[in-house]
């Protein structure tokens, strides 16, 4: 009889395989430090990821869900907001300030090598930057493309020139100062990452799960506030660039 109980308890746990797609912000910064936890709450799920830069179509694709910037979701998705908003930044080695100066308003960059990040869909990632209310995207051209978050980081630290990323990346870097902020009156504020998924009469029990899962455990992803201090001057006042899209977007 005890054997018989133990089956139908591990019967009743959440089973399946979840297929997501994410960013590469929203894999490293988001989803990987929790998913451990998630993983020893329900041993029965498998997850599987695919981190694009671009925004990929769930239901083509064949994912369940996806997380992703809310300014990017399509209109007939039910979103969940997980993360607070993000702050994309603009930072060079001191080395590299030392020999080339600093930018002191976003037109300056085009006296500068800036290295950028090519997105899967083959478009550059836009600089943008928030003038007198507004966002403006600026062309920048430099020596170096590349198509991971990573290698620009790398880039930056060795003083090949100056990149534009979101804050998550850098936050060690500026704190400890192997990087330094530039144009910082003019950083952009962007939508939060979104746990999103189609709308449909009835979702998988591994997918239910998740979802209350990534509620309760991911609201508070955001840079340290050592690195806050250190990319920010005292006068700054968050610049958040417009939202375009209107996703079905249920409270976190």
């Amino acid at each position: 009889m005890l054997r018989s109980n133990r089956s139908i308890l591990s019967f009743d746990k959440p089973a399946g395989h979840l297929r997501l797609v994410m960013t590469p912000p929203a894999a490293r910064f988001v989803l990987a430090p929790v998913l451990k936890k998630f993983l020893s709450q329900y041993p029965e799920i498998t997850i599987e990821v695919v981190v694009d830069t671009g925004t990929i179509d769930l239901v083509s694709g064949h994912f369940d869900a996806g997380i992703h910037r809310g300014e990017r979701l399509a209109r007939d998705m039910i979103a969940v907001r997980i993360t607070q908003d993000l702050r994309f930044v603009t930072v060079a080695s001191p080395d590299y300030v030392a020999r080339h100066g600093s930018p002191q308003i976003p037109s300056d960059l085009r006296d500068h090598n800036c290295v950028r990040l090519r997105q899967s869909g083959g478009e550059i990632l836009p600089w943008r930057y928030v003038i007198d209310a507004q966002t403006t995207e600026f062309e920048t051209s430099g020596s170096v493309i590349v198509n991971e978050p990573d290698c620009l980081v790398y880039a930056a630290i060795d003083g090949i020139g100056v990149v534009h990323i979101v804050e998550e990346y850098v936050a060690p870097m500026i704190a400890d100062g192997r990087l330094v902020c530039l144009l910082v009156d003019y950083a952009p504020t962007v939508s939060g990452q979104f746990l999103y998924y189609p709308t449909r009469r009835q979702n998988p029990a591994a997918l239910r799960v998740f979802i209350e899962f990534m509620r309760a455990n991911t609201h508070d992803v955001t840079p340290t506030e050592k690195s806050r201090r250190a990319s920010r001057s005292p006068s700054l006042s968050p610049n958040k660039a417009p939202e375009t899209v209107s996703p079905h977007i249920e409270p976190g």
